[in-house]
């Protein structure tokens, strides 16, 4: 018998360094796999805009910013599905004190040349905020970036946000009970497992060339001193590790919750690769891979690791079973590759 599909998402992350002023072939390839149906989405898993998200208008990187903003639009504009873009830490200025302004000239950015509201959550706030929901499928955008943000960030009423952090964790709860009959996925930028740089995972190499951590040809030896890098990542974390204070407790807080709900697809980017790892019942997808490509290692609660440029499909059936597809470039065939496929029933 013929399964029939309900609902499909494809999930593209840290799309910001793409080539803009040539054709970029992550983003060509994208094109060719867009869903058919208008029963389906497409969500930008933040870091839509290197280096910094968008800068002021008389800001001599804005020209480059806005050129990027519109070759996302280009993508996808003949598109009948729904749109969706979330914010990483990049969008909001690599966390300095300013990447609030950073992130709401974003937002207004992307929601006029697609004249409509494509960025979630909205003004910064971090959400939790229902983006679609349906018989099948309901797909909830967070800010993780907010939790780490320094300086100012929206809360309260006045902002139309949460009115303290508590409160952020309740609305959470309560959007996936409300929600458990269906399928849930919940965007946020920030993985929550990693076994890649983020998660604290590293190679031995990392410990003797530490500095190939941030440039692939940086091979210079630095044995001994070299481990206070890579052990400094795992155990204390840059404000981007999961290690860090500041992600750690959000983490613990939203691993509570995935517990409760068994099922529930956790989906990110961040980390420029492509993981799928199952854990207590939680599926975690990592799709950070668009413009970017690094190492991942494998790990006991991995089902797929890739460094890859390409991206993740998920096909909803009406029997709610679920087909998990990863799409990478190949050189050799415009249509790409099928790295890794499978299925939760």
């Amino acid at each position: 018998m013929h399964k029939k599909i309900g609902y499909e998402v494809l999930l593209v992350g840290d799309s910001g360094n793409i080539k803009y002023a040539q054709e970029d072939k992550l983003l060509e390839l994208l094109k060719k796999h867009l869903p058919k149906e208008e029963n389906s989405c497409v969500c930008f898993l933040g870091d839509n805009i290197y280096p910094k998200g968008m800068p002021a208008a008389n800001d001599t990187a804005r020209k480059e910013a806005e050129e990027i903003a519109k070759k996302h639009f280009e993508v996808v504009k003949n598109y009948t599905g729904e749109v969706v873009f979330i914010p990483g830490n990049h969008d909001w200025n690599k966390g300095k004190e300013d990447g609030w302004q950073y992130l709401i000239r974003q937002e207004e950015y992307f929601n006029t040349i697609f004249n409509k509201q494509v960025f979630y959550p909205k003004n910064g706030c971090p959400g939790p905020v229902e983006i679609t929901k349906n018989e099948n499928v309901c797909i909830i955008a967070i800010d993780t970036q907010w939790w780490m943000q320094d300086g100012d960030k929206p809360i309260g009423i006045k902002s139309g946000c949460i009115d303290n952090e508590r409160d952020f964790f309740r609305k959470l709860n309560t959007m996936v009970s409300e929600n458990q009959d269906k399928r849930i996925i919940i965007l946020g930028h920030h993985p929550i497992y990693s076994y890649s740089m983020h998660g604290g995972k590293y190679k031995i190499r990392h410990h003797v060339f530490p500095l190939t951590l941030y440039r692939k040809k940086a091979y210079v030896p630095l044995p001994f001193v070299g481990s206070l890098i890579p052990l400094y990542r795992k155990y204390v974390g840059a404000k981007e590790d999961i290690a860090h204070p500041k992600y750690s407790y959000l983490r613990k807080r939203m691993k509570a919750i995935f517990k409760r709900y068994p099922g529930i697809m956790y989906v990110s980017g961040h980390e420029h690769n492509l993981q799928y790892i199952e854990k207590y019942g939680t599926h975690h997808i990592i799709s950070g891979a668009a413009s970017k490509s690094t190492y991942v290692i494998k790990g006991k609660y991995s089902k797929f690791g890739l460094s890859a440029k390409g991206f993740f499909l998920l096909k909803f059936y009406t029997d709610k079973s679920i087909k998990i597809e990863a799409i990478v470039t190949n050189p050799y065939n415009e249509m790409g590759q099928l790295a890794y496929q499978s299925w939760i029933v």
